[in-house]
């Protein structure tokens, strides 16, 4: 055999492993190609470089089955206008940790200290180069076509009731298979910030799926919702806190209930610095969340027979936070993760927001509209890809949690309860009867009636020579604590 040609191993199958070695080591398997960087990255790896400041606003793509790496070397054929003219790699020498092209290989290693470097194949190009436009566009027109389907749909109103009447209408509306396993995505933030434009280009390609306006009042009313075609996951659009509508108590607990059914919550935010109303938001949403749907989420999954049990633990939440005038957080101090910033202020303010498997910061700074969404869209597809602590699930179950939810916690809620200071306070969610007596609240959940649990008082009650609510206790008892063996509560609805 001549050792005067590279070393090549045609037999070998090309597995696109990490060139970067920043967080893994180099032992983990390509996700992301970074155009700028010129290297193929895993998750990790990605995510740490462009943590930082400089590199935040690369141009990078999802790496997907038969992927081939651009040439590091040259600039190709000029006359294709897709990424420059950049023509497709070939192999990567193991020796000076590039891609070639075939060209570019012969050029840059025909001399003796090269010839004999390691080189990897990689596998041919999907398509071919001369048809990289026209490729382009196919898939372009395609994906659009698709997008031409889709369309959004009411699924509650602002007074909490159910738009869509069974689980066949749902899967129906949506376009889905029954059996089909999804994952969903909501956005929460104040009225006016932008959610249902963030939707359109984020899922949507800009197509206006979510109603936008740009009139003052609010253009979304209630909850509405519309499947992406390309990551298979059930979007919903919410309407914005701080609105001037009727109750705002009602529409508050809305979004609570549809948190409850998410995988993922986008936060969205147009201020140039993080308000403590959004750490006051996520910190009251969860310790509701703690406090009232984990045990009612378990008690639907027996209740509904639901073969996927519902998990108790919340969603992921996304911070995406558009600036102008300021820099993002944590830009001013690379040292320190934007995750700890985060649970910083948190502290700061006296909250915990213990329910939710993990809250993650995403920036973007619009020097010049428009807004980028590409790596809000980064963020999202790693917390879809993420199975650990919230599965898919079939449109049933989705379905089926959110009615169990829409009809435990409903009814009107009092105007003096509007006034607290939580956006989430305790009697959105508990029974609102009052006992005639002593004027104490039922403790228990709202509509616990229908389940043939009796009121219960948050104290003991006093005795009322009207109501004639007297406790009879046993007189051979000498305990203190006597046995009560009679008593009547009178509870007013």
């Amino acid at each position: 055999m001549s050792g005067q040609g590279p070393a090549v191993d045609k037999g070998m199958t090309t597995l696109l492993g990490c060139q970067e070695s920043y967080a893994c080591g180099g032992s983990d398997e390509a996700a992301f190609e970074c155009d700028e960087c010129g290297s193929l990255q895993c998750a990790r790896c990605e995510l740490e470089l462009h943590r930082q400041e400089r590199m935040r606003n690369h141009d990078r793509v999802r790496i997907a089955p038969g992927h081939v790496p651009f040439c590091d070397s040259c600039k190709g054929d000029s006359s294709c206008p897709v990424n420059g003219g950049r023509l497709r790699a070939v192999v990567r020498c193991q020796g000076c940790k590039t891609n070639l092209c075939l060209d570019c290989q012969k050029r840059t290693h025909s001399g003796v200290n090269k010839r004999k470097h390691p080189l990897t194949p990689y596998p041919p190009a999907i398509a071919p180069q001369d048809n990289c436009l026209a490729a382009g566009e196919s898939h372009m027109e395609i994906l659009k076509a698709e997008l031409e389907k889709v369309s959004s749909f009411i699924l509650v109103d602002e007074r909490e009731e159910m738009q869509v009447k069974d689980v066949e209408d749902f899967v129906s509306r949506l376009r889905c298979k029954s059996d089909e396993l999804l994952k969903v995505v909501s956005i929460f933030g104040n009225t006016g910030e932008g959610k249902s434009h963030t939707l359109n280009h984020t899922f949507f390609l800009g197509r206006e799926v979510f109603k936008t306006s740009p009139t003052q009042e609010s253009c979304t009313v209630g909850v509405w919702a519309a499947m992406d075609p390309v990551h298979r996951v059930v979007v919903i659009d919410t309407e914005g806190l701080l609105g001037a509508g009727a109750n705002q108590g009602q529409r508050t607990r809305l979004l609570l209930k549809v948190l409850a059914i998410c995988d993922v919550v986008i936060y969205r935010t147009h201020a140039d610095r993080l308000h403590d109303d959004l750490f006051k938001f996520l910190g009251d949403a969860s310790d509701a969340y703690l406090k009232h749907f984990t045990k009612e989420l378990k008690a639907t999954t027996t209740r509904c027979g639901l073969d996927v049990p519902l998990s108790t633990l919340g969603p992921a939440v996304i911070i995406f936070h558009e600036t102008v005038h300021t820099k993002l957080l944590g830009s001013d101090k690379p040292s320190e993760s934007v995750e700890r910033l985060l649970q910083e202020r948190f502290r700061k303010l006296g909250l915990f927001p213990e329910a939710f498997s993990s809250i993650q910061y995403r920036g973007t700074r619009t020097y010049n509209p428009p807004t980028d969404f590409s790596g809000l869209l980064l963020s999202l597809e790693q917390q879809l890809d993420n199975n650990t602590t919230r599965s898919p699930r079939s449109a049933s179950v989705i379905y089926k949690a959110l009615q169990a939810l829409s009809e435990r916690f409903s009814g009107e809620i009092a105007d003096e309860h509007m006034a607290s200071n939580s956006f989430f306070p305790d009697e959105y969610f508990t029974c609102s009867s009052l006992c005639l007596s002593c004027c104490s609240g039922c403790k228990r959940s709202m509509n616990h009636l229908k389940e043939g649990l009796d009121h219960e008082a948050k104290q003991r009650c006093r005795y009322s020579a009207q109501y004639d609510n007297r406790i009879y206790t046993c007189k051979a008892s000498t305990s203190p604590n006597a046995t009560p063996v009679h008593v009547e509560v009178y509870l007013r609805g």
